[in-house]
């Protein structure tokens, strides 16, 4: 539902022309929770089509140089192919809102704050100042969907998000983009497996404890 929820804001939001921020976290590859990193450039190239391209209302955003400069990559080569430049004046916009997460939540919630309606969709890794992020949007009427973070990051936007995605969820996210409808065969097959995992770990323990193992 969650991720349903962002493809219907995201086409609401370029309908009425509202701003749209994704922020990429603050690490490109952090060692307490390592890929999330790249759970956030994964997920870019889901929200990069025409539409954006030519609305130039969406806005990529990071503390760490590393992962603007491979968004950048990302969005110059989205738009190499069947698309010409000279189409999108606007673009997609990539911006080093601050070197470090203070620096970034500094720089970036003036801008969060000077439109009303806004969509701020959360990647990788990030910490508590996430909070003032979400409020700051929230303050405006906007939308906040989050997926990823440390725990901190978890813990604050918990009661704070609308949509929020944590524990494995978060690194199935650029596959559930993908689909239209519904869940892959794929990840309904991750979750018969993990059942049955469960439920064997359950059967050996039952059979330990009466002795028959």
């Amino acid at each position: 539902p969650a991720i349903e929820h962002l493809r219907e804001a995201q086409i609401t939001a370029m309908e009425r022309g509202e701003p749209r921020k994704i922020v990429l976290g603050d690490q490109l590859a952090p060692l307490a929770y390592p890929g999330l990193g790249l759970q956030a450039l994964s997920a870019l190239p889901h929200f990069l089509n025409a539409e954006s391209g030519v609305d130039g209302r969406l806005t990529l955003g990071s503390s760490d140089g590393g992962l603007v400069v491979f968004a950048r990559q990302i969005v110059q080569n989205r738009y190499r192919d069947g698309f010409s430049p000279i189409l999108h004046q606007a673009g997609v916009r990539t911006r080093l809102y601050g070197p470090t997460p203070l620096a970034f939540s500094a720089g970036i919630l003036p801008k969060l704050g000077a439109s009303r309606g806004s969509l701020l969709t959360l990647f990788g890794h990030y910490g508590p100042e996430s909070m003032l992020w979400a409020e700051a949007v929230q303050r405006k009427g906007g939308q906040v969907f989050a997926a990823g973070g440390g725990l901190s990051g978890q813990a604050v936007l918990f009661l704070t998000a609308e949509d929020l995605l944590i524990g494995e969820s978060v690194f199935g996210t650029p596959q559930m983009l993908t689909i239209e409808a519904g869940r892959s065969t794929s990840l309904i097959a991750e979750d018969i497996l993990r059942w049955v995992l469960i439920l064997g770990v359950l059967i050996a323990i039952g059979l330990k404890l009466g002795g028959i193992l």
